[in-house]
């Protein structure tokens, strides 16, 4: 395993975690209050970000890019559903 690898695991875990205060926000309150612009180009950076990391070998990174991504994908169907 790189070092690599564990840094930015750590820090994806600690922006994935971060999310989940919004993502609550967002279903009790039936409010989308996330941008698609801003949703929309974090989900495209997540994604080109996931393959650097798959390519690179950066297993844990990958995997914890995937689930920032999740979040991202959620705030953005919160979006589109709630149509704040």
């Amino acid at each position: 395993m790189m070092w690599q690898d564990v840094v930015v695991t750590i820090v994806s875990v600690i922006f994935a975690y971060a999310m989940i205060p919004q993502i609550i926000y967002g279903f009790k309150k039936k409010k989308g209050v996330i941008t698609y612009q801003f949703s929309g180009l974090n989900m495209t950076c997540m994604i080109a970000l996931i393959i650097a990391y798959y390519s690179m070998g950066l297993v844990f990174a990958t995997i914890a890019s995937i689930v920032i991504l999740i979040g991202w994908i959620t705030l953005f169907i919160q979006k589109i559903i709630y149509k704040e």
